[in-house]
């Protein structure tokens, strides 16, 4: 495979990865409960709120951004775990961590909910980045 090659199927899991990790970050279990009360909704609120489209578009929305790990890699030329990792904090930090630090400082969101967010982006971006990177 050239450098520039993508591996799909590590993009379909690391996709994956992605919206599991979000099942469960924002689950009861961790940090749902406190992220239902920064935003202002109970689980009640949450439910009749849901739609399975939602979870459809975070699907396709993690696929968007493993695919984005990957051909960083491939430009980089190096498929590896710590490329992997550098790759996914460096794009987590400087797209995500950002762009949600400046949306939610000028919707004034609470600093908790913006920490909740940014490091559920930051673990899955690593975590997407080390799957891409070892599975080449």
């Amino acid at each position: 495979m050239d450098a520039y090659a993508i591996n799909y199927w590590a993009v379909l899991v690391a996709g994956l990865a992605y919206t599991i990790l979000g099942a469960i970050w924002y689950s009861a279990a961790l940090f749902g409960n406190a992220w239902m009360q920064a935003i202002g909704k109970t689980k009640e609120q949450i439910q009749a709120d849901f739609s399975p489209l939602n979870i459809l578009w975070a699907f396709i929305g993690s696929l968007i951004a493993a695919y984005g790990i990957a051909r960083i890699l491939g430009w980089v030329g190096t498929f590896t775990i710590g490329w992997g990792v550098i790759v996914g904090l460096l794009a987590a930090i400087c797209f995500v961590v950002v762009s949600m630090g400046v949306n939610d400082l000028f919707e004034r969101r609470p600093l908790k909910l913006y920490l909740m967010n940014v490091c559920y982006h930051i673990v899955a971006f690593v975590i997407m980045g080390i799957i891409i990177g070892v599975w080449r």
